[in-house]
């Protein structure tokens, strides 16, 4: 149960152009941290950032990167910890819709923590299941396999002959796969 309650009406909606209140806010309560994002739309509440929702292109670890003008990614939605603003992720939504006018919003739910349940309730549509990725622990910190491409890592000095899961193998960093995502799409 979550013990704060706000509902969003009471909430002023603002758009944030401060990329360093966005990343501490998300890495405090979106289980997979802060991402780079265009557009980051907040609801306060008594001038307390307490929703969030960010947008951008799509990503390409995604699928392909988008160039059409139009086309973006629902990248994050949070609550602050222990806090539930009752009907925030349909105002940030709508704000969204009203003021960038989109013709194609696509957004991902991580298998292991979500049905992409929210996402049906905002209008989006079931798309697809996607296969699991996996990450790197280093250091008891997950990282995302992006950041250890061959191509970097033989930038740094690693053998060119070596797969990637080869070098990191040898480097005794082990891969941990997730359950997929699911795909939705507006």
């Amino acid at each position: 149960k979550i013990p704060n309650k706000i509902f969003a009406r009471k909430c002023e909606i603002k758009e944030i152009t401060d990329n360093k209140s966005v990343k501490s806010f998300l890495d405090e309560n979106h289980i997979q941290g802060f991402i780079g994002s265009k557009i980051k739309i907040g609801l306060f509440y008594d001038n307390e950032l307490v929703s969030l929702m960010t947008f951008g292109d799509r990503r390409v670890a995604m699928g392909k990167k988008s160039t059409n003008i139009g086309e973006f990614e629902l990248l994050r939605f949070c609550n602050k910890l222990n806090t539930h603003v009752i009907g925030g992720a349909g105002k940030l939504f709508k704000y969204f819709i009203d003021n960038y006018h989109p013709k194609e919003i696509t957004t991902y739910a991580d298998r292991s923590y979500s049905q992409g349940k929210l996402y049906e309730k905002l209008g989006f549509k079931f798309v697809e299941k996607t296969p699991s990725n996996y990450y790197y622990i280093v250091d008891g910190m997950r990282n995302h396999r992006f950041n250890f491409r061959k191509d970097k890592l033989v930038k740094e000095g690693f053998d060119s002959d070596k797969t990637e899961h080869e070098i990191m193998l040898h480097r005794k960093i082990y891969r941990i796969y997730d359950s997929g995502n699911l795909k939705f799409k507006i």
